[in-house]
Protein backbone atom coordinates (compact mmCIF):
# COMPACT_ATOMS: atom_id res chain seq x y z
CA UNK A 1 0.00 0.00 0.00
CA UNK A 2 0.96 3.36 -0.72
CA UNK A 3 1.49 5.86 2.04
CA UNK A 4 1.25 9.68 1.55
CA UNK A 5 2.79 12.69 3.78
CA UNK A 6 1.51 16.44 4.02
CA UNK A 7 5.08 18.38 4.30
CA UNK A 8 3.66 18.92 7.96
CA UNK A 9 2.21 15.65 9.47
CA UNK A 10 -1.00 14.71 11.58
CA UNK A 11 -0.90 11.22 14.01
CA UNK A 12 -3.30 9.03 14.36
CA UNK A 13 -4.17 7.21 17.77
CA UNK A 14 -2.18 4.12 17.93
CA UNK A 15 -5.55 3.07 20.17
CA UNK A 16 -7.28 3.47 17.68
CA UNK A 17 -5.82 1.35 15.88
CA UNK A 18 -5.48 -1.93 18.60
CA UNK A 19 -9.61 -1.42 19.18
CA UNK A 20 -10.16 -1.91 15.41
CA UNK A 21 -7.68 -4.82 14.24
CA UNK A 22 -9.59 -7.79 14.41
CA UNK A 23 -12.27 -5.89 12.10
CA UNK A 24 -9.53 -4.31 9.71
CA UNK A 25 -9.57 -7.96 8.26
CA UNK A 26 -13.41 -7.34 6.85
CA UNK A 27 -13.43 -5.80 3.62
CA UNK A 28 -15.24 -2.97 4.03
CA UNK A 29 -19.04 -2.83 2.19
CA UNK A 30 -20.08 -0.40 -0.38
CA UNK A 31 -16.92 1.07 -1.07
CA UNK A 32 -14.63 1.00 -4.36
CA UNK A 33 -10.84 -0.40 -4.01
CA UNK A 34 -8.09 2.00 -4.46
CA UNK A 35 -6.74 0.14 -7.22
CA UNK A 36 -10.68 -0.02 -9.03
CA UNK A 37 -10.83 3.68 -9.12
CA UNK A 38 -9.25 6.91 -10.73
CA UNK A 39 -10.12 4.86 -14.05
CA UNK A 40 -13.42 6.69 -15.79
CA UNK A 41 -14.44 9.99 -16.71
CA UNK A 42 -16.65 10.17 -13.70
CA UNK A 43 -14.08 9.41 -11.23
CA UNK A 44 -11.51 11.48 -12.57
CA UNK A 45 -14.29 14.56 -12.01
CA UNK A 46 -14.98 13.17 -8.43
CA UNK A 47 -11.25 13.18 -7.60
CA UNK A 48 -11.15 16.80 -9.23
CA UNK A 49 -14.47 17.96 -7.22
CA UNK A 50 -12.15 16.41 -4.17
CA UNK A 51 -9.41 18.29 -5.09
CA UNK A 52 -11.34 22.16 -5.19
CA UNK A 53 -12.80 21.11 -1.40
CA UNK A 54 -9.32 20.49 -0.17
CA UNK A 55 -8.46 24.38 -2.01
CA UNK A 56 -11.49 25.62 -0.63
CA UNK A 57 -10.99 24.52 3.19
CA UNK A 58 -7.03 25.78 2.76
CA UNK A 59 -7.63 29.15 1.01
CA UNK A 60 -9.96 30.77 3.18
CA UNK A 61 -9.13 28.75 7.19
CA UNK A 62 -6.76 25.96 6.52
CA UNK A 63 -8.73 23.00 8.49
CA UNK A 64 -10.54 25.63 10.52
CA UNK A 65 -7.19 26.38 12.51
CA UNK A 66 -7.09 30.46 12.09
CA UNK A 67 -10.23 32.34 12.61
CA UNK A 68 -9.21 34.62 9.84
CA UNK A 69 -8.58 33.97 5.98
CA UNK A 70 -4.68 33.59 6.02
CA UNK A 71 -4.42 33.93 2.27
CA UNK A 72 -6.12 37.52 2.53
CA UNK A 73 -4.57 38.49 5.76
CA UNK A 74 -0.81 37.01 5.37
CA UNK A 75 0.05 38.98 2.54
CA UNK A 76 -1.37 42.35 2.94
CA UNK A 77 -0.74 42.73 6.93
CA UNK A 78 3.11 43.74 6.20
CA UNK A 79 2.11 46.18 3.47
CA UNK A 80 2.74 50.10 4.04
CA UNK A 81 -0.48 50.59 3.71
CA UNK A 82 -2.36 49.01 6.98
CA UNK A 83 -2.43 48.68 10.11
CA UNK A 84 -3.55 45.94 12.21
CA UNK A 85 -6.19 46.99 14.56
CA UNK A 86 -8.85 45.91 16.99
CA UNK A 87 -10.42 46.65 19.76
CA UNK A 88 -7.41 47.35 21.85
CA UNK A 89 -3.80 46.22 21.74
CA UNK A 90 -3.33 42.74 21.40
CA UNK A 91 -6.70 42.05 20.62
CA UNK A 92 -6.20 39.51 17.40
CA UNK A 93 -2.42 39.71 18.05
CA UNK A 94 -1.71 36.66 14.95
CA UNK A 95 -2.63 40.10 13.11
CA UNK A 96 -0.86 42.55 14.35
CA UNK A 97 2.83 39.90 15.19
CA UNK A 98 2.90 40.14 10.93
CA UNK A 99 2.02 44.16 10.80
CA UNK A 100 4.73 44.96 13.04
CA UNK A 101 7.05 42.14 12.52
CA UNK A 102 7.06 40.48 15.95
CA UNK A 103 6.43 37.26 14.53
CA UNK A 104 8.47 33.93 15.17
CA UNK A 105 8.42 30.39 13.90
CA UNK A 106 5.20 29.34 15.54
CA UNK A 107 2.97 32.32 14.46
CA UNK A 108 -0.47 31.37 13.60
CA UNK A 109 -0.80 32.47 10.43
CA UNK A 110 2.24 32.17 8.74
CA UNK A 111 1.77 28.06 9.92
CA UNK A 112 -1.54 27.48 9.15
CA UNK A 113 -1.25 29.10 5.05
CA UNK A 114 2.22 27.12 5.22
CA UNK A 115 0.22 23.79 5.50
CA UNK A 116 -2.72 25.31 3.99
CA UNK A 117 -0.52 25.06 0.30
CA UNK A 118 1.03 21.90 0.79
CA UNK A 119 -2.42 20.48 1.45
CA UNK A 120 -4.20 22.33 -1.82
CA UNK A 121 -0.75 20.34 -3.49
CA UNK A 122 -1.63 17.17 -1.81
CA UNK A 123 -4.71 17.32 -3.34
CA UNK A 124 -3.90 18.02 -6.78
CA UNK A 125 -0.65 15.26 -6.98
CA UNK A 126 -4.32 13.13 -5.67
CA UNK A 127 -5.40 13.97 -9.44
CA UNK A 128 -2.62 14.11 -11.49
CA UNK A 129 -0.68 10.76 -10.24
CA UNK A 130 -3.64 8.72 -10.20
CA UNK A 131 -6.02 10.12 -13.64
CA UNK A 132 -4.63 8.52 -16.88
CA UNK A 133 -5.59 11.17 -19.38
CA UNK A 134 -6.70 9.12 -22.15
CA UNK A 135 -9.48 10.65 -22.56
CA UNK A 136 -10.38 14.38 -23.28
CA UNK A 137 -12.26 15.03 -19.63
CA UNK A 138 -9.06 12.94 -17.76
CA UNK A 139 -7.02 15.43 -19.64
CA UNK A 140 -8.82 18.50 -18.77
CA UNK A 141 -9.05 17.34 -14.81
CA UNK A 142 -5.30 16.68 -14.35
CA UNK A 143 -4.67 20.39 -16.66
CA UNK A 144 -6.66 21.74 -14.06
CA UNK A 145 -4.89 20.22 -10.51
CA UNK A 146 -1.22 20.99 -12.31
CA UNK A 147 -2.46 24.78 -12.73
CA UNK A 148 -3.76 23.96 -8.77
CA UNK A 149 -0.25 22.75 -7.57
CA UNK A 150 1.67 25.79 -9.49
CA UNK A 151 -0.57 28.46 -7.67
CA UNK A 152 -0.06 26.95 -4.48
CA UNK A 153 3.61 26.47 -5.35
CA UNK A 154 3.66 30.10 -6.82
CA UNK A 155 2.43 31.81 -3.67
CA UNK A 156 5.14 29.40 -1.50
CA UNK A 157 7.64 31.23 -3.47
CA UNK A 158 6.27 34.96 -3.27
CA UNK A 159 5.64 34.08 0.51
CA UNK A 160 9.14 31.63 1.72
CA UNK A 161 11.11 32.22 -1.74
CA UNK A 162 12.53 28.98 -1.77
CA UNK A 163 10.24 26.10 -0.50
CA UNK A 164 10.25 22.65 -1.23
CA UNK A 165 8.80 21.72 -4.63
CA UNK A 166 6.24 18.96 -3.76
CA UNK A 167 5.37 17.37 -7.82
CA UNK A 168 4.64 13.79 -6.57
CA UNK A 169 3.05 12.06 -3.51
CA UNK A 170 5.39 11.47 -0.53
CA UNK A 171 6.65 8.61 0.89
CA UNK A 172 6.15 8.23 4.42
CA UNK A 173 10.17 8.60 5.04
CA UNK A 174 10.24 11.91 2.36
CA UNK A 175 12.14 15.25 3.44
CA UNK A 176 11.70 17.33 0.55
CA UNK A 177 14.49 20.21 0.67
CA UNK A 178 14.58 24.07 -0.12
CA UNK A 179 14.33 24.38 -4.23
CA UNK A 180 15.65 27.29 -5.86
CA UNK A 181 13.21 30.44 -6.09
CA UNK A 182 13.52 31.67 -9.32
CA UNK A 183 13.56 27.39 -10.54
CA UNK A 184 10.50 27.05 -8.88
CA UNK A 185 8.54 30.13 -10.35
CA UNK A 186 9.78 29.15 -13.80
CA UNK A 187 8.51 25.53 -12.94
CA UNK A 188 5.31 27.11 -12.00
CA UNK A 189 4.86 29.08 -15.21
CA UNK A 190 5.59 25.54 -17.17
CA UNK A 191 3.21 24.10 -15.62
CA UNK A 192 1.05 25.99 -16.53
CA UNK A 193 1.95 26.57 -20.23
CA UNK A 194 1.84 23.19 -20.90
CA UNK A 195 -1.58 22.87 -19.49
CA UNK A 196 -3.21 25.70 -21.47
CA UNK A 197 -4.35 23.49 -24.35
CA UNK A 198 -6.19 20.67 -22.22
CA UNK A 199 -8.18 23.37 -20.13
CA UNK A 200 -11.92 25.02 -20.64
CA UNK A 201 -11.77 28.58 -21.71
CA UNK A 202 -14.16 30.85 -19.88
CA UNK A 203 -16.77 31.40 -22.19
CA UNK A 204 -17.66 34.98 -22.65
CA UNK A 205 -17.84 37.65 -19.75
CA UNK A 206 -21.01 36.83 -18.61
CA UNK A 207 -20.26 33.68 -17.49
CA UNK A 208 -19.80 33.15 -14.03
CA UNK A 209 -19.26 29.10 -14.06
CA UNK A 210 -15.99 29.87 -16.16
CA UNK A 211 -14.84 31.81 -13.05
CA UNK A 212 -15.45 29.50 -10.23
CA UNK A 213 -13.34 26.63 -11.59
CA UNK A 214 -9.45 26.52 -13.69
CA UNK A 215 -9.47 27.59 -17.00
CA UNK A 216 -7.33 29.19 -19.66
CA UNK A 217 -7.76 32.35 -18.35
CA UNK A 218 -6.17 31.28 -14.65
CA UNK A 219 -3.77 29.38 -16.32
CA UNK A 220 -2.04 32.09 -18.02
CA UNK A 221 -2.80 34.51 -15.23
CA UNK A 222 -0.47 32.02 -12.39
CA UNK A 223 2.05 31.32 -15.77
CA UNK A 224 2.54 35.50 -16.11
CA UNK A 225 2.79 36.29 -12.59
CA UNK A 226 5.07 33.43 -12.03
CA UNK A 227 7.08 35.20 -14.31
CA UNK A 228 7.42 38.82 -12.85
CA UNK A 229 8.09 37.70 -9.89
CA UNK A 230 11.09 35.60 -11.74
CA UNK A 231 11.82 39.05 -13.05
CA UNK A 232 11.41 37.61 -17.02
CA UNK A 233 9.47 40.10 -18.07
CA UNK A 234 10.02 39.42 -21.84
CA UNK A 235 8.41 36.23 -21.41
CA UNK A 236 5.91 37.16 -19.07
CA UNK A 237 3.74 39.60 -21.96
CA UNK A 238 2.67 36.69 -23.90
CA UNK A 239 0.35 34.32 -21.21
CA UNK A 240 -0.85 37.46 -19.71
CA UNK A 241 -1.35 39.34 -23.73
CA UNK A 242 -3.40 35.82 -24.27
CA UNK A 243 -5.56 37.01 -21.20
CA UNK A 244 -6.23 40.23 -22.59
CA UNK A 245 -7.03 39.43 -26.09
CA UNK A 246 -9.30 36.39 -25.41
CA UNK A 247 -11.95 39.07 -24.81
CA UNK A 248 -13.46 37.03 -21.85
CA UNK A 249 -12.82 39.24 -19.68
CA UNK A 250 -13.06 43.30 -19.09
CA UNK A 251 -12.91 45.41 -15.97
CA UNK A 252 -16.32 46.18 -14.40
CA UNK A 253 -17.80 50.00 -15.49
CA UNK A 254 -16.57 52.73 -12.91
CA UNK A 255 -19.62 52.81 -11.39
CA UNK A 256 -19.91 49.12 -10.24
CA UNK A 257 -16.00 49.39 -8.84
CA UNK A 258 -16.40 48.25 -5.43
CA UNK A 259 -18.66 45.09 -6.41
CA UNK A 260 -16.01 42.68 -7.59
CA UNK A 261 -15.13 42.46 -3.29
CA UNK A 262 -19.11 41.61 -2.41
CA UNK A 263 -21.57 39.16 -3.42
CA UNK A 264 -23.86 40.99 -5.91
CA UNK A 265 -20.05 41.28 -8.34
CA UNK A 266 -19.28 37.33 -7.71
CA UNK A 267 -18.35 36.01 -11.49
CA UNK A 268 -18.34 39.80 -12.80
CA UNK A 269 -16.63 40.39 -15.75
CA UNK A 270 -13.15 40.73 -14.14
CA UNK A 271 -13.00 37.98 -12.23
CA UNK A 272 -10.77 35.38 -13.52
CA UNK A 273 -11.21 32.64 -10.53
CA UNK A 274 -12.49 32.72 -7.11
CA UNK A 275 -13.24 29.75 -4.82
CA UNK A 276 -16.56 28.82 -5.03
CA UNK A 277 -18.89 28.21 -2.35
CA UNK A 278 -22.48 27.63 -2.38
CA UNK A 279 -25.03 27.27 0.89
CA UNK A 280 -25.45 23.16 1.44
CA UNK A 281 -28.01 22.64 4.49
CA UNK A 282 -26.70 18.74 4.44
CA UNK A 283 -23.53 20.24 5.64
CA UNK A 284 -24.30 22.53 8.39
CA UNK A 285 -23.01 25.63 8.83
CA UNK A 286 -20.50 24.13 11.45
CA UNK A 287 -20.13 20.97 9.61
CA UNK A 288 -17.60 22.53 7.02
CA UNK A 289 -19.58 25.05 5.11
CA UNK A 290 -18.21 28.00 7.50
CA UNK A 291 -14.73 26.89 6.87
CA UNK A 292 -14.45 27.62 3.58
CA UNK A 293 -15.69 30.93 3.85
CA UNK A 294 -14.21 34.41 4.50
CA UNK A 295 -16.69 34.86 7.29
CA UNK A 296 -14.46 35.37 10.07
CA UNK A 297 -12.26 37.36 8.01
CA UNK A 298 -14.94 40.22 8.04
CA UNK A 299 -15.76 39.86 10.94
CA UNK A 300 -12.67 40.63 12.29
CA UNK A 301 -11.97 43.36 9.72
CA UNK A 302 -15.53 45.04 9.83
CA UNK A 303 -15.80 48.69 11.50
CA UNK A 304 -15.62 48.61 14.87
CA UNK A 305 -19.19 49.90 15.87
CA UNK A 306 -19.96 48.62 19.22
CA UNK A 307 -17.55 51.64 20.59
CA UNK A 308 -19.90 54.20 18.01
CA UNK A 309 -23.16 55.69 18.72
CA UNK A 310 -24.18 54.19 15.77
CA UNK A 311 -23.43 52.79 12.45
CA UNK A 312 -24.40 53.49 8.47
CA UNK A 313 -27.29 51.66 7.21
CA UNK A 314 -25.85 49.65 4.74
CA UNK A 315 -22.77 47.91 6.58
CA UNK A 316 -22.16 45.40 8.94
CA UNK A 317 -19.94 46.14 10.99
CA UNK A 318 -17.64 43.60 13.15
CA UNK A 319 -14.50 44.55 15.02
CA UNK A 320 -12.12 46.83 13.47
CA UNK A 321 -8.89 44.81 13.13
CA UNK A 322 -8.05 46.75 9.83
CA UNK A 323 -6.47 50.32 9.88
CA UNK A 324 -5.50 52.60 6.72
CA UNK A 325 -2.55 54.16 7.01
CA UNK A 326 -1.89 58.24 7.13
CA UNK A 327 0.61 58.18 4.66
CA UNK A 328 -1.30 55.81 2.38
CA UNK A 329 -4.41 57.56 2.69
CA UNK A 330 -2.36 60.99 2.53
CA UNK A 331 -0.51 59.44 -1.19
CA UNK A 332 -4.33 58.05 -2.39
CA UNK A 333 -6.00 61.95 -1.40
CA UNK A 334 -3.02 63.14 -3.09
CA UNK A 335 -3.24 61.38 -6.95
CA UNK A 336 -7.43 61.54 -7.40
CA UNK A 337 -8.63 63.61 -4.43
CA UNK A 338 -12.33 62.36 -4.37
CA UNK A 339 -12.28 59.48 -7.25
CA UNK A 340 -14.88 56.99 -7.65
CA UNK A 341 -12.08 54.69 -6.83
CA UNK A 342 -10.74 56.08 -3.51
CA UNK A 343 -14.48 56.79 -2.28
CA UNK A 344 -14.79 52.94 -3.06
CA UNK A 345 -11.27 52.16 -1.56
CA UNK A 346 -11.15 54.17 1.28
CA UNK A 347 -13.23 56.84 3.24
CA UNK A 348 -12.52 59.39 5.52
CA UNK A 349 -14.44 59.36 8.96
CA UNK A 350 -15.56 62.77 8.71
CA UNK A 351 -17.56 63.41 6.67
CA UNK A 352 -18.11 60.58 4.62
CA UNK A 353 -18.63 58.14 6.91
CA UNK A 354 -19.89 60.54 9.80
CA UNK A 355 -22.42 62.47 7.91
CA UNK A 356 -22.65 61.32 4.25
CA UNK A 357 -23.44 57.54 4.66
CA UNK A 358 -26.82 56.90 5.81
CA UNK A 359 -27.89 56.35 9.36
CA UNK A 360 -31.07 54.43 10.85
CA UNK A 361 -32.05 57.43 11.84
CA UNK A 362 -31.72 59.15 8.60
CA UNK A 363 -34.65 57.07 6.94
CA UNK A 364 -37.03 57.34 10.29
CA UNK A 365 -36.81 60.37 12.08
CA UNK A 366 -36.31 64.51 12.03
CA UNK A 367 -32.61 63.62 10.46
CA UNK A 368 -33.80 63.05 7.00
CA UNK A 369 -32.45 66.18 4.87
CA UNK A 370 -30.59 67.43 7.34
CA UNK A 371 -27.61 69.11 6.76
CA UNK A 372 -24.12 68.13 8.12
CA UNK A 373 -24.19 71.59 10.57
CA UNK A 374 -27.37 69.76 12.23
CA UNK A 375 -26.06 66.41 12.09
CA UNK A 376 -22.74 67.44 14.00
CA UNK A 377 -24.71 67.93 17.34
CA UNK A 378 -27.22 63.94 16.91
CA UNK A 379 -26.15 61.40 19.03
CA UNK A 380 -27.20 58.50 16.48
CA UNK A 381 -23.25 58.43 15.51
CA UNK A 382 -19.98 59.07 16.00
CA UNK A 383 -17.22 57.70 18.09
CA UNK A 384 -18.75 57.06 21.45
CA UNK A 385 -15.15 55.98 23.17
CA UNK A 386 -11.98 55.07 20.66
CA UNK A 387 -11.21 52.89 17.47
CA UNK A 388 -8.09 51.47 17.78
CA UNK A 389 -5.55 51.58 15.48
CA UNK A 390 -7.89 53.71 12.98
CA UNK A 391 -6.66 56.90 11.47
CA UNK A 392 -8.67 59.25 9.68
CA UNK A 393 -10.28 57.06 6.90
CA UNK A 394 -11.62 53.82 7.21
CA UNK A 395 -11.25 50.88 4.90
CA UNK A 396 -14.48 50.43 2.66
CA UNK A 397 -13.37 47.57 -0.16
CA UNK A 398 -13.74 44.76 1.52
CA UNK A 399 -16.03 45.93 4.27
CA UNK A 400 -18.69 43.56 4.66
CA UNK A 401 -22.38 44.54 3.49
CA UNK A 402 -25.61 43.57 4.80
CA UNK A 403 -26.22 42.56 0.88
CA UNK A 404 -23.69 40.20 1.64
CA UNK A 405 -25.26 38.37 4.29
CA UNK A 406 -26.28 35.67 3.05
CA UNK A 407 -27.52 33.51 6.11
CA UNK A 408 -26.31 34.53 9.38
CA UNK A 409 -23.24 34.24 7.91
CA UNK A 410 -21.87 35.14 4.20
CA UNK A 411 -20.88 32.83 1.58
CA UNK A 412 -18.59 35.47 0.01
CA UNK A 413 -15.95 33.36 -2.25
CA UNK A 414 -12.30 34.02 -1.92
CA UNK A 415 -10.90 36.34 -4.83
CA UNK A 416 -7.83 34.79 -6.08
CA UNK A 417 -7.50 36.87 -9.53
CA UNK A 418 -8.93 39.73 -11.74
CA UNK A 419 -8.51 41.26 -14.64
CA UNK A 420 -7.08 44.50 -13.10
CA UNK A 421 -3.66 42.80 -11.87
CA UNK A 422 -3.41 41.10 -15.48
CA UNK A 423 -3.50 44.26 -17.04
CA UNK A 424 -0.95 46.01 -14.29
CA UNK A 425 1.17 42.93 -14.49
CA UNK A 426 1.31 43.24 -18.63
CA UNK A 427 2.07 47.07 -18.06
CA UNK A 428 4.65 46.29 -15.74
CA UNK A 429 6.54 43.71 -18.07
CA UNK A 430 6.15 46.04 -21.02
CA UNK A 431 7.51 49.10 -19.17
CA UNK A 432 10.40 46.99 -17.92
CA UNK A 433 11.18 46.15 -22.11
CA UNK A 434 10.54 49.00 -23.27
CA UNK A 435 7.30 48.30 -24.44
CA UNK A 436 4.66 50.98 -25.14
CA UNK A 437 1.97 48.53 -25.78
CA UNK A 438 0.99 48.88 -22.11
CA UNK A 439 0.38 52.19 -21.52
CA UNK A 440 -3.28 51.44 -23.08
CA UNK A 441 -4.42 48.72 -20.29
CA UNK A 442 -2.25 51.32 -17.54
CA UNK A 443 -4.52 53.98 -18.87
CA UNK A 444 -7.71 51.60 -18.94
CA UNK A 445 -7.19 51.15 -15.05
CA UNK A 446 -6.49 55.31 -14.67
CA UNK A 447 -9.60 55.77 -16.67
CA UNK A 448 -12.04 53.51 -14.82
CA UNK A 449 -10.51 54.42 -11.86
CA UNK A 450 -10.84 58.60 -12.00
CA UNK A 451 -7.73 59.21 -11.39
CA UNK A 452 -4.99 61.06 -13.80
CA UNK A 453 -4.18 59.27 -17.06
CA UNK A 454 -0.60 58.94 -17.57
CA UNK A 455 1.06 60.20 -21.16
CA UNK A 456 3.49 57.62 -21.16
CA UNK A 457 4.62 54.14 -20.16
CA UNK A 458 6.78 54.02 -16.85
CA UNK A 459 7.51 51.59 -14.01
CA UNK A 460 7.10 54.30 -11.84
CA UNK A 461 3.53 55.12 -13.32
CA UNK A 462 2.73 51.33 -12.96
CA UNK A 463 3.94 50.93 -9.26
CA UNK A 464 1.69 53.53 -8.07
CA UNK A 465 -1.13 52.59 -10.03
CA UNK A 466 -0.80 49.04 -8.70
CA UNK A 467 -0.22 50.31 -4.97
CA UNK A 468 -3.54 51.77 -4.84
CA UNK A 469 -5.73 49.36 -7.59
CA UNK A 470 -4.52 46.48 -5.65
CA UNK A 471 -4.97 47.81 -1.96
CA UNK A 472 -6.18 44.78 0.23
CA UNK A 473 -5.60 42.28 -2.84
CA UNK A 474 -2.25 40.81 -1.50
CA UNK A 475 0.26 42.49 -4.14
CA UNK A 476 1.76 45.35 -1.96
CA UNK A 477 3.98 43.51 0.28
CA UNK A 478 5.14 40.93 -2.16
CA UNK A 479 5.50 44.12 -4.86
CA UNK A 480 7.89 45.95 -2.60
CA UNK A 481 10.16 42.89 -1.76
CA UNK A 482 10.69 42.62 -4.94
CA UNK A 483 11.25 45.91 -6.33
CA UNK A 484 13.48 46.07 -3.47
CA UNK A 485 11.37 48.56 -1.76
CA UNK A 486 10.91 46.64 1.74
CA UNK A 487 14.24 46.58 2.30
CA UNK A 488 14.62 50.78 2.47
CA UNK A 489 10.84 51.64 3.63
CA UNK A 490 10.60 53.66 6.70
CA UNK A 491 7.38 52.91 7.35
CA UNK A 492 8.17 49.14 7.59
CA UNK A 493 11.39 50.01 9.69
CA UNK A 494 8.99 51.45 12.21
CA UNK A 495 5.87 49.58 11.75
CA UNK A 496 4.77 49.32 15.23
CA UNK A 497 6.19 52.29 16.97
CA UNK A 498 2.79 53.73 17.25
CA UNK A 499 -0.62 53.32 16.65
CA UNK A 500 -2.89 55.94 16.24
CA UNK A 501 -6.31 56.18 18.24
CA UNK A 502 -9.30 57.64 16.92
CA UNK A 503 -11.51 60.24 19.02
CA UNK A 504 -14.51 62.30 19.11
CA UNK A 505 -13.82 65.07 21.45
CA UNK A 506 -18.25 64.94 21.26
CA UNK A 507 -18.22 61.72 23.72
CA UNK A 508 -14.45 61.91 24.87
CA UNK A 509 -13.75 63.32 28.38
CA UNK A 510 -10.85 61.40 29.26
CA UNK A 511 -8.48 63.66 28.30
CA UNK A 512 -6.32 61.29 25.68
CA UNK A 513 -5.54 64.27 23.79
CA UNK A 514 -7.48 67.38 22.67
CA UNK A 515 -10.49 67.08 24.48
CA UNK A 516 -9.18 67.38 28.02
CA UNK A 517 -11.66 68.05 31.10
CA UNK A 518 -14.93 68.05 29.11
CA UNK A 519 -16.67 67.25 26.28
CA UNK A 520 -18.13 69.15 23.06
CA UNK A 521 -21.49 69.81 21.52
CA UNK A 522 -20.50 68.94 18.17
CA UNK A 523 -18.66 65.86 16.80
CA UNK A 524 -15.22 66.67 15.81
CA UNK A 525 -12.19 63.48 15.28
CA UNK A 526 -9.31 63.53 16.37
CA UNK A 527 -6.27 61.53 16.46
CA UNK A 528 -3.65 60.35 19.28
CA UNK A 529 -0.85 58.13 19.54
CA UNK A 530 0.12 55.69 21.55
CA UNK A 531 3.45 53.20 21.98
CA UNK A 532 2.82 49.61 23.15
CA UNK A 533 6.13 47.95 21.58
CA UNK A 534 8.85 49.55 23.76
CA UNK A 535 11.19 47.17 24.65
CA UNK A 536 9.69 44.79 22.21
CA UNK A 537 11.57 43.40 18.95
CA UNK A 538 9.59 44.95 15.88
CA UNK A 539 9.73 46.34 12.72
CA UNK A 540 10.76 45.20 9.16
CA UNK A 541 14.14 44.09 9.29
CA UNK A 542 16.32 44.06 6.36
CA UNK A 543 17.65 40.69 5.37
CA UNK A 544 15.07 39.02 7.79
CA UNK A 545 11.24 40.21 7.08
CA UNK A 546 11.32 40.08 3.19
CA UNK A 547 10.49 36.25 3.80
CA UNK A 548 8.01 34.29 6.15
CA UNK A 549 10.17 31.53 8.53
CA UNK A 550 9.64 28.55 7.74
CA UNK A 551 7.32 27.01 10.56
CA UNK A 552 8.73 25.24 13.41
CA UNK A 553 6.29 22.29 13.13
CA UNK A 554 7.71 22.15 9.60
CA UNK A 555 11.47 22.39 10.47
CA UNK A 556 11.08 20.20 13.44
CA UNK A 557 10.01 17.38 11.49
CA UNK A 558 11.81 18.06 8.54
CA UNK A 559 15.66 19.01 9.50
CA UNK A 560 16.60 18.92 5.62
CA UNK A 561 14.74 22.43 5.50
CA UNK A 562 16.72 25.30 5.46
CA UNK A 563 15.45 28.26 7.39
CA UNK A 564 15.32 31.75 5.89
CA UNK A 565 17.79 33.98 7.17
CA UNK A 566 17.27 35.33 10.02
CA UNK A 567 14.99 33.04 11.75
Amino acid sequence: MNKFKFPIMLCACAALTVACEDNLEEPQKGVTSYENYYKTDADAEGALVAMYATYCENIARPNGEAIICPYIALFNLPGDDLYAAGEFYGDNDFNGEIDEFREGTNAQLVTSMYKGFYQIIYGANLVIENITPDSQVKKRCVAEARVMRAFAHMMLAIGWNNPPKVDHLLGGDAQPVNCDHNELLQWCADECLESVGDLDERANTADKNGTAKITKGFANFVAGKALVFKGDFAAAKAPLKAIISSGKYALVPTERIRETFHVVGEGNEEVIFAGNIQPNPAIGDWGGMIEKTTWMHMDIWGWRNDHWNGKPSSVKGGWGGLGVREEFAAEFVANEGDSPRRKAWILKYDPEVLYEMEYPGDTVGGSKGFTNEQKSTLDDRGIRTYTYGQSEYLQYKRLTDNSDMTSWFSHLNVLIARYAEVLLLYAEACAQTGDNDGLQYLQAIQTRAGAPVSSTLTLDAVKKEKKFEMFLEGCRFPDMVRWGEAATSEILKHSGDKVPYLFDAKYDANGNAEGVGSVESKHRIYLDYKSHNEGKEHGFKAGKHEYFPFPFAETSINPAIQQNPGW
